[in-house]
């Protein structure tokens, strides 16, 4: 499974504006703290912002904060907005995208990989992210799983 960079570039933000606390940060800061293309952040978080999980404010001060605690805000929340799910196959989510799907005996491991992906996705908050330090393991966490 291979998420795309909406994914891995939107949670990344998320957690750079989690860190800003309730200060707006311009896309400009998240951009380049992040590597960013700008152009390509800003369709990031329009969507996120669409989807309810940010605020935006325009003008001198202005930029995105979270809409929700981010410990109210999930990993999965983020990727499930920017990938439409967690499916690592289509026919996890509509069956009738391939016509093997009724007596293929894979559909099941992709269905259960996808529902993994899913449970660890969400078990995973934004504000559990932004507590991860330089020179911290990742399987810091771990203890979500």
């Amino acid at each position: 499974m291979r998420l795309s960079t909406l994914s891995r570039y939107g949670l990344r933000a998320m957690v750079t504006i989690a860190r800003n606390h309730q200060t707006p940060i311009s896309s400009d800061k998240v951009a380049e703290y992040e590597d960013v293309s700008k152009k390509y952040l800003d369709g990031i978080l329009s969507k996120l912002r669409t989807a309810g999980l940010l605020k935006s404010f325009k003008g001198q001060g202005g930029g995105y904060i979270l809409a929700r605690p981010p410990e109210e805000i999930r990993a999965g929340d983020v990727v499930r907005i920017l990938e439409s799910g967690f499916a690592v196959v289509p026919c996890v989510d509509d069956p009738s995208k391939c016509e093997k799907a009724g007596r293929c005996p894979t559909r099941e491991v992709w269905c259960a990989v996808s529902a993994a992906a899913g449970e660890v996705l969400n078990r995973i908050t934004l504000a559990d992210l932004t507590a991860w330090e330089p020179g911290m393991e990742p399987q810091s966490l771990m203890y979500h799983i």
